[in-house]
């Protein structure tokens, strides 16, 4: 691995020994954040950085990858005059959130990330605690590389597609035509043998892992109920969680609300209010969502309880307060929705929609120091939102023109209320990201 020495000083550009990776220098001083490009010199997949970063500073370190690419990051403080709490995270480049590392949540500074997507990608130093919090100076060096195939096998292989499924025990046939069949073959690829067809919106388990093959993502799947076995294109299945009415997939964790007060919620054997009770839930209990399917003009899911037993049944959609990046539609009333992120991520997204005069409450639970983003991205007149504290008190407000960036001072539950004051039906984007 070859060694890139940069120096970064307040002030001043940054300076690299010539014939190693090619670095371009930002045009403002180190006290603002740096943006840095590295790439690796010819035959080469790796390199070390070496830089010094300052109080509240951050540098982000830009490279390319491909998805499925393994990257493979170690930080080393080689100095500091304070506690030498330098960390990194592994981030889309030009954004604060959504990336596969958090080093703060880490405690060996080392990451090994398949990466999600093509792209640029940045490994960003940042300080925490009093080394940021009193201006102190600390000196660090990064060996970074990265390798075509997992666990740095350096095997070569097609890039796959920018949009790879995860890794999931189950996954739901997903296609254009309600009423369409995916075709199974014996491999993973196109010209593999035909050897039968699952029906659009069958669930259907991951028996023998994805791959990629020609540049296409194929999974080895078995239906239901120990149906048809074999080889299907990644791009007809979907991720757990529910779209709409159509009958999905699950695999998420949801909580219950809406619940009456002093009532409870009856969980029942099949998808409808004509099956057996076998079961109670209230407001707040968390459950599995294992697929949702309409059923007489409404929708009905299969749930599995966060208990020994993992107890099964059937709910109506409704009590359902969020449903993975889509908070339950229920326009007519004010809703509180607690916002949880994917494995290995540090942001959100919500699309969501109010009723005139009504509100929805997003729960966010963080930790004093942490760094908090928040967005509200709508269009429409009349939609504002109010962040508050664990105690109660406001933290900020505003209109969709401000968005939230700062460090919180309490632990807890943290609640940002979205209210639409307008006349009519508004929809709109809520942005959620912590650091």
């Amino acid at each position: 691995m070859v060694s890139l020495v940069c120096r970064l000083a307040r002030y001043v550009l940054i300076s690299c020994i010539a014939g190693l990776a090619a670095v371009t220098p930002p045009t403002s001083s180190a006290e603002a954040q740096e943006s840095v490009n590295v790439a690796f010199p010819a035959g080469q997949t790796g390199t070390t950085i070496n830089g010094t970063i300052i109080g509240n500073e951050y540098i982000d370190y830009v490279l390319r990858a491909r998805g499925g690419q393994t990257m493979s990051v170690a930080l080393t403080v080689t100095g500091s005059n304070g506690f030498g709490s330098a960390f990194f995270n592994i981030l889309p480049a030009g954004q604060d959130f959504g990336g596969p590392y958090i080093g703060s949540t880490d405690d060996d500074n080392r990451a090994e990330v398949v990466v999600p997507s093509d792209g640029d990608w940045a490994i960003r130093v940042y300080l925490m605690g009093n080394d940021r919090d009193t201006g102190k100076t600390v000196g660090f060096s990064i060996d970074v590389d990265i390798s075509s195939g997992p666990s740095g096998s350096g095997t070569a292989s097609p890039a796959p597609p920018a949009d790879m499924l995860p890794e999931e025990d189950f996954f739901v046939v997903r296609l254009s035509s309600a009423g369409g069949h995916l075709n199974v073959r014996d491999a993973p690829s196109e010209t593999g043998s035909l050897v039968g067809t699952i029906a659009n919106g069958i669930n259907v388990a991951n028996v023998g892992g994805c791959t990629v093959t020609e540049g296409a993502q194929w999974c080895e799947v078995q239906a239901e109920g120990g149906g048809i076995r074999g080889w299907v294109a990644a791009r007809f299945l979907a991720l757990p969680g529910p779209a709409g009415g159509e009958a999905t997939g699950g695999g998420n964790v949801v909580t219950i609300a809406g619940v009456p007060e002093n009532d409870l919620l009856n969980v029942r054997n099949g998808p409808g209010t004509g099956y057996d009770i076998v079961g109670a839930l209230g407001n707040d209990d968390r459950v599995v969502n294992l697929g949702c399917q309409p059923v007489d003009g409404g929708t009905w899911c299969e749930i599995e309880m966060l208990t020994d037993m993992r107890e099964r049944g059937w709910i109506n959609a409704r009590y359902i307060a969020a449903q993975g990046n889509a908070p339950a539609q229920l326009p007519d009333a004010a809703r509180v929705v607690r916002v949880q992120f994917n494995a290995g991520t540090s942001g959100t997204e919500f699309t969501d929609e109010l009723g005139p005069g009504t509100s929805v409450t997003y729960v966010l639970g963080a930790s004093a120091g942490q760094d908090l983003y928040f967005r509200l991205a709508t269009d429409a007149n009349g939609v504002s939102w109010r962040l508050y504290n664990p105690d109660g008190s406001l933290l900020d407000e505003g209109a969709p023109s401000k968005a939230y960036r700062g460090e919180l001072w309490q632990t807890g539950d943290h609640k940002v209320e979205v209210i639409n004051r307008a006349g009519g039906l508004q929809r709109f984007n809520v942005i959620f990201g912590i650091e």
